[in-house]
């Protein structure tokens, strides 16, 4: 269990580390062995009907996850060093929220395999394929 002086440090670091303008709040938590990043994107003024916002609130959290990937990843990085945990990205806007899933379209809520896969990849990231193919064994 994580404690609030190590919960207080993940979320400070994120507040100094993500650039300005990317997001209006953030909810940062630690779920398991991950730090969970929810951007809370700027207001729009897009579609009249519900539907019309919902689905303009999906392009720009879509639009949002293209233009940053770079970015993102280069942060997620840092932060995995930093905190020896892996970090999810996700953004909020006009009540659509979405987790940016490894591999995944954007999907909400939670991909159990899609961890597995990642975890199984960094553990073995520069290992050749033996010693990888041995690893996996001891699990």
């Amino acid at each position: 269990m994580m404690d609030e002086k190590e919960l207080g440090s993940i979320k400070g670091w994120f507040a100094g580390r993500l650039p300005d303008g990317w997001f209006t709040g953030v909810e940062v938590a630690v779920e398991d062995d991950q730090i969970v990043v929810i951007g809370i994107l700027p207001e729009i003024n897009l579609g009249s009907s519900p539907e019309e916002k919902e689905g303009a609130a999906a392009g720009r959290i879509a639009r949002f996850r293209e233009e940053t990937r770079g970015q993102r990843i280069g942060i997620a990085q840092e932060a995995e060093e930093r905190f020896k945990k892996y970090v999810t990205w996700g953004a909020k806007l006009d009540g659509v929220t979405k987790r940016f899933n490894p591999g995944g379209g954007g999907r909400g809520g939670d991909d159990r395999r899609s961890v597995m896969i990642r975890r199984w990849m960094r553990r073995h990231r520069g290992r050749q394929p033996q010693q990888a193919e041995r690893q996996s064994q001891v699990f």
